[in-house]
């Protein structure tokens, strides 16, 4: 249950992994730091793991965050690193509600600790449920370039393009970033950086914390007058006033926004087949949005100098939103067009990718509860306890990985097989051979610490083979 009047806490977070691809690489280390409500640091943690049997890392991940260690160095296991994690952030928020900061981490950083949680049968939602809620600070930082650039440094290249690198955004306000890709110095660069937004772009910053929940952005999206969307796209800016126009009934995280550029008299007068091709995203009349995640939105009245923002007078906007706010017939199609043509997706090959197949059973929660509290050597007899394949399948691999002395020869030769069949065969993630290929590649001209980085995993690799 959220606690109601507890008062907030930030947990700034912070990955560097095996590799991008959100379903088959592993987290290496885990950086957090936790501040108040006014940014002052509480605490902080820096974990680390060695990586899985299965899992072969990115010659380019590992050159770009050096953590050679993953390779057989680090004194921890995956699973203890993701458990100490969670009981970390448990911890630090008991009686707060805290808000998850992340840069980006809504498409990378969140994704993985949700699949890697699952992994090691833990809960894998924590970022937004029992009065959580999360904020991707990225999204922020698209809201300040659009309507704060006079109040705090910008990252504008000469031709006036806008990166969107934490490392950039730090440098243009003096902030240190000699420690960057590090996981917990990213997260003092999240830090820094906040504070200078609350000083100098306060607006910007109160909104992303406003739409760290469904219900904020929900709130901002209906707010009056109207809100505007600001975004950065390929480094160049865009804004549009927009206001909430449906909601997918089957799917309610997302809704549509209108762009009043357009003339809802004429969106008004469409079949539904015309409305439904002018569905989309940004640049179309009627934009699609998920209001579970961080938008780069703000209430209008709270831009500086709304004006200078708009392609058409700030009157004739308002009369338009009121109109769209006021059918409730157009809001009611829009909401059914969202609902009846939704993307459908193939079922998941691979365990990995079906961490969103179904919610745990409440039996199958009681026997994870049961599964961590058991001693590792009489876990194996707990795992065709679980009612679904994936969990069997889960528990598995951590005695695999924790346990291998307590197993018989039949789970030895099975899991030989599944290590043999993930390094070498070829399939969504990345094989042995295409890393020692990479990796190989990479040597000839490397010099310094990259070559020592690169010797140091082409070792690790012939290894496996």
């Amino acid at each position: 249950m959220s606690q109601l009047n507890a008062d907030k806490c930030f947990i700034f977070t912070d990955t560097e992994t095996s590799g991008l691809d959100i379903n088959f690489s592993q987290i290496i280390q885990v950086g957090s730091v936790v501040t108040d409500e006014s940014l002052v640091v509480e605490n902080e943690h820096n974990l680390s793991c060695n990586l899985l049997p299965w899992i072969i890392p990115s010659p380019e991940a590992l050159l770009v965050h050096k953590k050679v260690d993953c390779l057989g160095n680090d004194e921890n296991t995956h699973y203890e690193m993701m458990t100490n994690l969670r009981n970390d952030w448990i911890e630090w928020s008991k009686n707060k509600n805290p808000i998850y900061v992340t840069y980006n981490g809504h498409r990378f950083d969140e994704e993985l600790f949700r699949r890697q949680f699952y992994w090691c049968l833990l809960p894998q939602y924590i970022t937004n449920t029992s009065g959580a809620t999360r904020l991707d600070l990225m999204f922020t930082f698209q809201i300040v370039a659009n309507f704060f650039a006079d109040k705090m440094p910008i990252p504008i290249d000469e031709e006036g393009k806008v990166s969107m690198k934490l490392t950039d955004w730090a440098e243009a306000n003096e902030v240190s970033a000699v420690n960057a890709h590090d996981a917990v110095a990213d997260c003092y660069l999240m830090i820094h950086l906040a504070r200078i937004i609350q000083d100098k772009a306060k607006p910007a910053l109160h909104s992303s914390i406003i739409g760290s929940s469904k219900g904020g952005n929900l709130n901002i999206l209906q707010s009056e007058p109207f809100a505007m969307l600001s975004e950065v796209v390929r480094r160049k800016k865009f804004t549009y006033p927009v206001t909430f126009c449906g909601q997918n009934s089957k799917m309610p995280n997302e809704v549509a926004v209108v762009d009043l550029y357009y003339d809802p008299d004429q969106l008004d007068e469409m079949t539904d087949s015309e409305l439904l091709e002018q569905m989309g995203s940004s640049g179309s009349a009627i934009i699609k949005l998920r209001i579970n995640k961080s938008l780069p939105i703000i209430n209008s009245m709270n831009v500086p100098s709304l004006q200078d923002y708009l392609d058409i007078p700030f009157s004739q906007l308002e009369e338009r939103a009121h109109k769209i706010k006021n059918n409730t017939r157009l809001q009611l199609r829009i909401s059914e067009l969202l609902s009846n043509n939704q993307t459908t997706y193939p079922p998941p090959k691979y365990v990995e990718q079906s961490v969103y197949s179904g919610f745990a059973s409440s039996e199958d929660e009681l026997w994870m509860e049961r599964f961590h509290e058991s001693p590792w050597n009489e876990r194996s007899k707990l795992i065709d306890g679980f009612e679904d394949s994936r969990y069997r399948e889960l528990a598995e691999r951590l005695i695999w990985t924790n346990s291998m002395e307590t197993a018989d020869d039949k789970t030895k030769t099975k899991y030989k097989n599944f290590v043999k069949q993930r390094t070498h065969e070829s399939g969504p993630w990345l094989s042995l051979d295409k890393a020692l290929e990479k990796t190989q590649n990479l040597l000839i001209d490397a010099e310094g610490e990259r070559k020592e980085i690169l010797q140091a995993l082409e070792n690790r690799l012939n290894s496996l083979k």
